[in-house]
């Protein structure tokens, strides 16, 4: 091959921007995120995509009005800042993902404290080592369903805010800055980012409105006694949260003033007395922030009985209903007062939820297991209560 061949098709290789009929392009505001002429942009090139579509934009097309923008399920919203949430990405071969050899990556980013980049690692050292709001990073897929789980790059400042998201799918890497090419001479105040255009995949924008939560909760135990039922709840941190409210078999039972704003969180109770023995009654705490949101925290079924004495040894008894999607109860009891540490793992040995860690007097208790933000499978209660250990086996179907 000649070396003036050689030039030349080195050349078409650096300047070959796509045509603009065949670009899928992001719709972010292009001087607070990356979105300039072709900038980030994607050829639809028939290999792979997000989503069950994929479209070419003549031009950035207004935010969340790209019916082809799909591919990304967020998982469990709302969303607390600086605690573990997902996302399910869905990849679609193309027709000519089977005779293309190269590989795919996904990236994602969250810009959490909406200062309008991606490029901030957020959240304190006493809640997690730090969240950066690269929150897919480089992760090499294949056609089909990926849940990825990480921290939450938000911020407590705000109250409830919009979450903006950008995700890429490539032929190659991108790096924490990969989600746009910075442009100096357009928009010189902006953070920057260093890749502009892939000949592969498909790049996606979203702002999900109000993903952020008001409230963190901590645990809810629901106990049951003679014709009466006990609420205690604690939350980790509240913001912006007016009141909650006690939901009883769907109606409304009563209203609890709350902190409003408290980053160190606050214990409740209440008492629903006057009830059948024998009954299952079911319970619903809900917040309500400053704007009338309303958002159900935690649900819990409590059967009142009749007084038959406190109980005489500690027990851990099985979970019901089992197997259960997504809640469960466990129940337990204390023959005398106690430091109680009960909390739930996986068969990997890591542990998904802390239920209880305090001091409990002599009874019986039921604590409402969540796992709406865990997949399908086998997970193992563990209490520990004054010397006593044991443990449950607990089988989640969704």
């Amino acid at each position: 091959m000649s070396r003036a061949i050689a030039f030349f098709m080195v050349l078409c290789l650096v300047m070959a921007v796509p045509v603009l009929a065949s670009l899928d392009m992001g719709d972010l505001p292009a001087c607070k995120y990356p979105t300039l002429f072709a900038n980030p942009g994607h050829t639809t090139s028939g290999i792979a995509w997000l989503g069950s579509c994929v479209t070419a934009d003549d031009a950035p097309k207004i935010l969340d009005q790209d019916d082809c923008d799909d591919g990304i399920a967020f998982l469990n919203a709302p969303w607390f800042p600086c605690t573990e949430v997902s996302v399910a990405c869905t990849v679609t071969a193309g027709p000519r993902y089977d005779t293309w050899t190269g590989t795919l990556y996904l990236n994602g980013w969250k810009d959490g404290n909406a200062d309008g980049d991606f490029c901030d690692t957020l959240c304190d050292a006493a809640s997690t080592v730090g969240a950066p709001e690269w929150i897919i990073q480089d992760r090499i897929v294949v056609p089909g369903v990926h849940i990825f789980s990480f921290i939450d790059p938000g911020v407590l400042d705000q109250g409830i805010y919009d979450g903006i998201f950008r995700f890429r799918l490539s032929q190659q890497p991108l790096g924490a800055h990969g989600y746009g090419l910075y442009a100096p001479s357009d928009c010189p105040d902006m953070c920057f980012g260093t890749f502009a255009f892939d000949t592969c995949g498909e790049v996606e924008d979203y702002m999900i409105p109000d993903l952020q939560l008001a409230v963190e909760m901590g645990e809810f135990i629901a106990t049951a006694g003679d014709g009466a039922t006990t609420l205690d709840w604690r939350t980790a941190s509240e913001l912006d949260n007016d009141h909650f409210e006690i939901l009883r078999d769907g109606g409304l039972l009563t209203t609890i003033h709350s902190q409003g704003n408290s980053p160190t969180g606050h214990d409740y109770s209440f008492t629903d007395r006057g009830l059948e023995n024998g009954r299952i009654y079911n319970y619903s705490l809900v917040a309500v922030d400053i704007t009338g949101t309303r958002t159900t925290l935690r649900t819990a079924a409590v059967t009142p009985t009749a007084a038959q004495g406190l109980p005489v040894e500690f027990a851990l008894h099985q979970n019901y209903p089992n197997p259960f999607n997504p809640s469960t109860q466990i129940s337990f009891d204390l023959k005398e007062q106690s430091w109680v540490r009960l909390w739930v793992y996986d068969l990997h040995g890591r542990r998904v939820a802390d239920l209880q860690d305090g001091i409990l007097s002599q009874g019986r208790y039921s604590v409402n297991f969540d796992a709406s933000r865990l997949p399908t499978g086998l997970y193992i209660g563990h209490m520990e209560a004054g010397g006593f250990v044991s443990e449950i086996k607990m089988l989640l179907i969704k």
